[in-house]
C-alpha cells in the first residue's frame, strides 16, 4: 500500500500508530525527533507523514514549514508527501493552536490526541486515496 513516517517523541506511542497501520496493509518507519523525521523526509521517498506537533528540538511546526519549502523548490513531478499534523497540547500551548499553525504551514489534515484507531485509518485513507487520484 503506502509508506508512512510517523514522527513522535513518545517511542511507545509511534509503536502504536505503526502496528495499527501495518494491520492496513502500510509500510511504516518511525523517527523519535523532528530533526530525524526532516532528515528521513529528504533521503528516501514517502507518501505520507504523521507529524506530532510538541516535541524538543524541531517542533512538528518547524518540520511541515522546511518540509513544504523544500518542495516548493523541488520539479513538480517530485511528489511531496501528504502531512497529518497530531497534537494534545499542552496548557501553555493548546492543540488548536498549534495545528492551526501546522495547517496554515501546509498540513493536510490535523488529528487531536487522543484519537482513536478508525478516526487514523479514516484521515489515512482520505490522503490516500485524494494522492492516487
Amino acid at each position: 500500500m503506502a509508506r508512512i513516517l510517523v514522527i513522535d517523541d513518545v517511542p511507545a506511542f509511534t509503536a502504536l500508530l505503526r502496528m495499527t497501520l501495518e494491520t492496513q496493509g502500510h509500510q511504516v518507519a518511525e523517527a523519535n525527533d523532528g530533526l530525524s523525521g526532516l532528515s528521513m523526509l529528504e533521503r528516501e521517498p514517502f507518501d505520507l507523514a504523521i507529524v506530532d506537533m510538541m516535541m524538543p528540538g524541531l517542533d512538528g511546526i518547524e518540520l511541515i514549514r522546511r518540509l513544504r519549502a523544500r518542495d516548493a523548490s523541488h520539479a513538480p513531478s517530485v511528489i511531496a508527501p501528504a502531512v497529518i499534523a497530531m497534537s494534545g497540547g499542552t496548557d501553555d500551548f493548546p492543540a488548536a493552536f498549534s495545528l492551526n499553525l501546522s495547517a496554515m504551514h501546509g498540513a493536510d489534515r490535523v488529528l487531536y490526541k487522543p484519537f482513536d484507531n478508525s478516526e487514523l485509518v479514516t484521515a489515512v485513507g482520505e490522503l490516500l486515496a485524494a494522492r492516487a487520484a
